[in-house]
């Protein structure tokens, strides 16, 4: 019986101040545009606003930006959420030792901004947005103003464009290129949308620094997830399939990798799930202001959901070096009695009355790990603490089938890192 956990993934009081900076230069620039605080009213812009993205989805792709109100309602409300999004998102890869160090971002349908702005805390000291918006450009300009008074040098750069057209500048290369919230709204109503998104992420990877990232974040509905799996597989499928020299027309001689949250490169099993997603979840502290905005407008604050995938640019020999471990690999877990991986669900109850979670593993495989409920064994390795998200290793497992695992007297748990349960508040 041994029990061990890595790193927790948590918000330092360092990283939650610099949150706070730009999230209150965000709220008074948000108050400013109207000349009313009338936090029902606004809470009716949030509502339309939630509905045309993620109910109707009337508002995709229609430059919804350039209305006052929304705008306002976007500044108030998620431009906070998306903050804190991919602030876990830069987190997590931190805490895997898979975050570059951050200069340069390219912000794909950056809106105001937000999640160039969450690069900065970790770094970044340039930042590329992009977006069909000019207003939601000129309000990230503004907001970089704003901070410079207080001394800070974060450079912004904007470019307007129709993001399905936008090509990167020649020689501009980044660090961490980042579409949050914004790849599902293109080609969104065409047959061909997969090749289209594809073919978009690919003209993206020259521009990726030798060591970069890129971040896809997207929410967590059925309707944006599941097809964020598919382009998963599909990019990666692409770029196996190149010749030696058609790879380096993408990435320079480099080999791209899934650097998260999945814990290996080949296809996703979840996809042999028909209609589950794959996301991450985060309890969070919300601001009272974004709480008010939520029970107008009836949305639900205590946590926060999304699906994402990295892709990481890694020196060749590194990637034929994780390609080779991947096929050295047992065909199963349930063979060796041991697992790493990932947990992709929350706890179930099966008919025996075990306790299980669904585990992707790092050879590409969905496993379970189960155990009876309440067993004191189980409990002294804290697998009744485990939660989506966690990364861990076990052995001394029993087969329970060719994909099953189950806690035995013997079995070694160690947490290789636990996922956040809960955030820090942005702003008192």
């Amino acid at each position: 019986m041994e029990s061990k956990e890595g790193p927790k993934l948590k918000l330092d009081t360092t990283l939650v101040s610099r949150l706070s900076f730009w999230y209150d230069i965000s709220v008074s620039l948000g108050l400013a545009i109207k000349k009313y605080k009338n936090v029902k009213i606004i809470g009716e812009n949030v509502r339309a606003l939630q509905r045309g993205l993620t109910g109707d989805r009337t508002r995709i792709a229609s430059g919804y930006m350039d209305e006052q109100s929304l705008l306002q309602a976007y500044l108030l409300y998620y431009w906070a959420v998306s903050l804190f999004e991919v602030t876990m998102v830069l987190e997590e890869l931190d805490a895997r030792a898979r975050l570059p160090e951050l200069h340069s971002v390219l912000d794909i349908g950056s809106g105001p901004g937000p999640a160039s702005f969450a690069a900065n805390v970790f770094g970044a000291r340039r930042a590329f947005l992009v977006d069909k918006s000019q207003k939601a450009l000129a309000t990230a300009s503004e907001i970089a103003a704003e901070a410079r008074r207080e001394h800070s040098d974060f450079e912004i750069l904007t470019r307007y464009a129709n993001l399905e057209e936008f090509r990167v500048p020649a020689g501009e290369t980044f660090d961490l290129i980042v579409a949050s919230q914004s790849l599902n709204e293109m080609w969104h109503d065409v047959p061909d949308w997969l090749e289209r998104r594809r073919d978009f992420v690919l003209r993206l990877l020259p521009s990726l620094r030798a060591g970069g990232i890129l971040v896809i974040i997207e929410p967590s509905a059925h309707y944006t997830s599941i097809p964020l799996l598919a382009l998963r597989d599909r990019v990666l499928e692409s770029i196996g399939r190149q010749e030696p020299h058609e790879i380096a027309a993408f990435t320079g001689g480099a080999q791209i990798a899934c650097a998260g949250p999945c814990p290996h490169s080949g296809s996703c099993p979840m996809r042999t799930l028909k209609g589950r997603p794959c996301f991450s979840e985060w309890q969070w502290e919300a601001p009272p202001l974004v709480n008010e905005l939520a029970n107008f407008a009836g949305l639900d604050r205590t946590s926060l959901k999304a699906a994402w995938v990295a892709f990481k640019k890694t020196p060749p020999e590194t990637g034929r070096a994780e390609a080779e471990g991947a096929r050295n690999m047992p065909d199963t877990p349930a063979k060796s009695g041991s697992l790493r991986g990932r947990i992709v669900s929350e706890p179930m109850r099966n008919k025996a009355g075990r306790i299980r979670y669904i585990v992707c593993t790092d050879c590409g495989l969905l496993t379970t790990i189960s155990a009876p409920q309440g067993d004191p064994e189980a409990r002294s390795l804290g697998f009744f603490q485990l939660a989506r998200g966690d990364l861990l290793e076990a052995d001394g497992l029993e087969a329970r089938g060719d994909a099953h695992l189950g806690i035995v007297r013997g079995t070694r748990i160690h947490i290789t890192m636990k996922a956040p349960r809960h955030g820090r508040r942005l702003s008192s």
